[in-house]
Order: structure tokens, then sequence, then C-alpha cells
């Protein structure tokens, strides 16, 4: 008697043996390290702070630099100011950029008044002009740098810096 020349069963026996005895593939492999670079990738993306773009003329309070001019803002924490020529209508005008204390930020309150306070230490007398900061919500929101910025706001619009 002699064996059929097609025998399915005989035929899916043989391709499950060779699949055991077949190492991963190597696309299958590639394809792993992809998604893990990937996945590491979007894990870094997601863990660096959101600066959107702004408009040009303005910028995050706490990347203005002393002697820059703007337009003060409604409040403290960080906020986006409309940053102008000194020699421009303005309402403020940065003076000192403080480094903070590295690790988790306290609670604003509680923070506030002793980063006020190394601000007016750091003022100097200007008529018409009261001492105020701008500071992070939290360092995570700062890219790890944590700093404040402190100026001066003008009781009255100026065009000429403070300096």
């Amino acid at each position: 008697m002699a064996a059929p020349e097609h025998d399915p069963e005989l035929f899916d026996e043989l391709m499950r043996t060779e699949a055991r005895r077949r190492p991963v593939g190597r696309v299958a492999i590639v394809a792993l390290v992809f998604g893990l670079i990937v996945f590491a990738a979007c894990m870094v993306w997601w863990r660096q702070p959101f600066r959107e773009q702004l408009p040009a003329g303005e910028a995050h309070g706490l990347d203005v630099t002393a002697g820059q001019c703007f337009r003060s803002p409604t409040g403290t924490g960080e906020v986006d100011v409309l940053l102008t020529p000194c020699t421009e209508r303005h309402t403020a005008e940065a003076f000192a950029v403080l480094p903070l204390a590295e690790g988790s930020m306290p609670d604003i309150g509680v923070s506030y008044q002793p980063i006020l306070d190394r601000c007016q230490a750091a003022a100097r007398p200007v008529p018409g002009a009261r001492v105020q900061v701008m500071t992070p919500i939290s360092v995570s929101g700062v890219g790890g740098k944590p700093r404040a910025v402190c100026y001066y706001h003008f009781a009255a619009e100026m065009t000429a810096p403070a300096r």
C-alpha cells in the first residue's frame, strides 16, 4: 500500500514541529525593540513640561530676564507677558532672576513671602514702583530649573528703563 501524495494531517504535523524548532523571527525582535524605543520616547516627551509656542512679542513670565520690560501681569504665578522695549510704554521691568531650591515646591502660599522678601532685598528704591515677583506653581512647570522673576510694577506707564 502506497502512502498518499498529499496527506494534510502529516503536513500540519510537520509544520507544527518546524515552528517549535524555529527561533523567534528577526522581524518579531525588530518590532519589539522598535516598540520599546517608541514607548520610551513617548514617556520622556510626556514628562517634559509643556511649553506652548507663544505669539511674537510674548514670553512665559518665568522666561523673562533681568532688564526686560513688559506689560505687568494681573497676578502672580506662572503667567505670560507681553514684552516691550523699555523705551516704549510698559508697566513692569524685571530686575532680578532668583534661583530657587531644587526639589519639590512647597505650597505657593507658604513660599511666596520669603521669595518676595528676597526680591525686595535685591531691589533699589524706584519712585512710583512696587516690587513684585513671578513664581513657579510647581518645579515640574519650569523644566526642573526653579526660579522666580523679581520685577518693578509701576503705578503709571513708563517709557524709560528704571535703571
